[in-house]
């Protein structure tokens, strides 16, 4: 067999916490017979990178130069990506019994995961913590979790990192401090079914999630509600404490974020569908859309200040906008990149097929099905994104 690229792997990043996962990964990935990588024109060209088997990515993280791993909201597996080798996944990590699920019986599996940060050395995930798209309440989609990545002979291996809490957005809309944001309306936990209540009308759903600079807290970012038309974020001041310990959750001030996006003469106040904080820059960049399924999205970069406003960056902006039918979902930075990489979700792209035999259930339509009904994972597929960060 060919020699497997190694990552390009700066030993001095910029943040320490990344640097230790960058060099658990690098290591493993070029363990056995290595050679450097040597980008290709094309591949330093390519806007819209596509990754294969799998086609919903919601959520994901940088481990070192160029990989990646992604969560897809469809399902509870991580996947392990290059980002300079857009193709299948390296290593695919089910997570369904570290969650407490069991696909093979639970009705509702998926966790809906929606956001991922790296804090002191470990991985955390945040799920939608909504109801389903006709607001029925799903209790598998309100999850916490951290892992670990270790290596594991010729691979890595993902271990849990304290245990997966429920109890986040019960603890969000029940505290006084956020009496007033409507959080309490938007979730009604005591209620089963309430069609308003779907996450892409009036509910409650958690889309972002990034590391502070203090170095122990999270910022939790809401695609829905908007209070007052305003995004709203919430600090989450020991995370650690609560995945390890079982600690109550302890939140800091919200901030409320002015975004909007301009289309069709119309401007449009927009939630957070992705985050995540540069140590580069010492600021936040952040991927802001909307709560329903209208294409129009912004990207903006922010100082974390609670008074400052967002700047707008245009270019990438344009770019998001600018790439047909693409919706995105996860914002990725580098710690020694200026480019970022944002995946998109591309589970409801049609895609021709021969026959029903080649889609779930009641899926197939006119030769087509969507990719997230497509029972062959090597056609799934989900696009990326480079921005420049302007």
């Amino acid at each position: 067999m060919p020699p497997r690229p190694c990552p390009a792997l700066t030993p001095d990043l910029s943040s320490k916490e990344r640097g230790e996962l960058a060099l658990f990964v690098a290591a493993v990935l070029c363990a056995v017979g290595c050679a450097p990588v040597a980008q290709s024109k094309e591949d330093s060209s390519s806007l819209a990178p596509r990754f294969s088997g799998a086609c919903d990515a919601s959520a994901a993280v940088a481990v070192d130069d160029v990989s990646i791993l992604m969560a897809d909201d469809e399902n509870n597996t991580l996947r392990l990506y290059r980002s300079d080798r857009p193709g299948p996944p390296v290593a695919s990590f089910p997570w369904d019994a570290h969650l407490g699920i069991d696909p093979r019986t639970d009705k509702h599996p998926e966790v809906d995961i929606e956001g991922a940060a790296i804090l002191g050395g470990h991985v955390y995930w945040i799920s939608s913590h909504g109801r389903n798209k006709d607001g029925k309440w799903r209790a598998n989609r309100h999850r916490f979790f951290a892992l670990s990545i270790v290596p594991d002979g010729e691979g890595i291996r993902l271990e849990p990192f304290g245990k997966p809490t429920d109890g986040l957005a019960a603890s969000l809309a029940a505290n006084p401090r956020l009496r007033g944001y409507g959080l309490d309306e938007a979730l009604q936990p005591g209620r089963d079914e309430v069609k308003r209540l779907a996450p892409k009308r009036e509910g409650f759903n958690i889309e972002g999630l990034s590391a502070m600079p203090d170095g122990r807290s999270l910022l939790v970012a809401f695609r829905n509600p908007r209070p007052g038309g305003r995004a709203l974020l919430v600090p989450l001041t020991n995370p650690a404490a609560v995945v390890a310990e079982g600690a109550a959750p302890a939140w800091g001030e919200p901030i409320e974020l002015d975004l909007a996006s301009a289309a069709a003469g119309k401007t449009r106040p927009l939630g957070i569908r992705g985050i995540e904080y540069s140590d580069r820059v010492n600021a936040y960049f952040l991927i802001a859309g909307p709560h329903d399924e209208e294409k129009t999205f912004a990207v903006y970069r922010w100082s974390g200040g609670a008074t400052d406003r967002p700047e707008l960056l245009p270019a990438d902006t344009a770019a998001v906008n600018g790439e047909p039918g693409f919706t995105p979902e996860a914002l990725v930075l580098f710690a020694n990149s200026e480019k970022m990489l944002v995946l998109g979700d591309d589970g409801s792209r049609r895609v021709k097929v021969a026959s029903p035999a080649e889609c779930r259930k009641g899926a197939f339509d006119r030769g087509e099905c969507e990719a997230k009904d497509l029972l062959d994972p090597a056609r799934k597929t989900f696009r990326g994104l480079w921005l420049l960060g302007k």
